[in-house]
């Protein structure tokens, strides 16, 4: 197994740091209030997630109480398993379905049981961590999971999105994404940044709003449009090829499969499109 190391933690604004945890380049946050800290995802494995709590409790003078998974992928969730003495927070959804990767790579690493938080919620969560530090955790939806959570920070004008956002390439989705609902998810705190927030993606470099927008338009542009065309009767093999993209071809390898078995269901299929008779 690829050996794990967390970075240096880089302050974004007073009281919130942020450090990449590699090998997935995973970005990892902490929020330090007068009374407590919390920490925004446990990294990849239990032995990262004890690392990356003994470095938040470095660099923070008060006692770090609570860790917040975004979602249900190991990279930002099976550290939990490594961590003691802190709630863990999630939304309810994070143990109920986990992808075919994330299971896979649990049994590669050894874990018989998925790390259980110790809270979750259904829509909102508040945590208050003294100072005016307040962290509030959001779930709009399925998007990239069926479990996301949004974390904003609103006094420091600072959001947590996990993988909701990506800057280090295309957003990545799996059989428990809804695409659909991803763009609408994203609005929930697109409406309420401004052009100074700092956006912290799972991975990948610090965005702004601007960033995200254009990020959710192409999300939502992705299934815009593979609906109009299995509504001309488009095939799923030819549409990589029948428009214009913005993401790469092993993206859409991914995603078009998908976004045709999310309209299948519901009843949306390409029509047969009959021979023209010659008279």
């Amino acid at each position: 197994m690829t050996a794990t190391s967390i970075g240096d933690w880089r302050e974004l604004a007073p009281g919130v740091h942020m450090v990449t945890c590699e090998p997935e380049s995973v970005n990892a946050g902490l929020v330090v209030g007068t009374d407590a800290a919390m920490l925004v995802d446990a990294g990849s494995t239990p032995e990262q997630g004890a690392a990356l709590l003994a470095s938040a409790r470095e660099i923070s003078d008060v006692p770090v109480t609570h860790v917040v998974i975004t979602h249900n992928h190991h990279d930002h969730w099976f550290g939990l398993a490594g961590m003691e003495d802190v709630t863990g927070i999630s939304h309810e959804n994070l143990l109920a379905e986990p992808s075919r990767a994330t299971r896979a790579f649990a049994e590669s690493i050894g874990l018989t049981e998925l790390p259980l938080p110790s809270d979750t919620f259904s829509i909102a969560r508040a945590i208050n961590l003294g100072g005016g530090a307040l962290v509030e955790m959001v779930h709009f939806g399925g998007a990239h999971t069926r479990g996301d959570v949004l974390v904003l920070v609103p006094g420091a004008n600072v959001i947590f999105t996990g993988d909701m956002l990506e800057s280090a390439g295309d957003p990545q989705f799996d059989e428990t994404s809804n695409i659909k609902n991803w763009p609408t998810a994203l609005d929930g705190v697109l409406g309420a940044a401004n052009e100074r927030t700092q956006f912290v993606p799972g991975h990948g470099h610090v965005v702004d709003r601007n960033f995200a927008f254009i990020q959710r338009a192409e999300i939502g542009m992705l299934y815009g449009n593979t609906e109009m065309m299995i509504q001309q009767g488009t095939a799923l093999e030819d549409a990589a090829d029948a428009s214009e993209w913005p993401f790469t071809k092993e993206t859409l390898e991914v995603a078009l499969p998908l976004i045709y078995g999310e309209l299948e269901a519901i009843g949306i299929k390409p029509r047969r499109q009959l021979p023209i008779s010659s008279l």
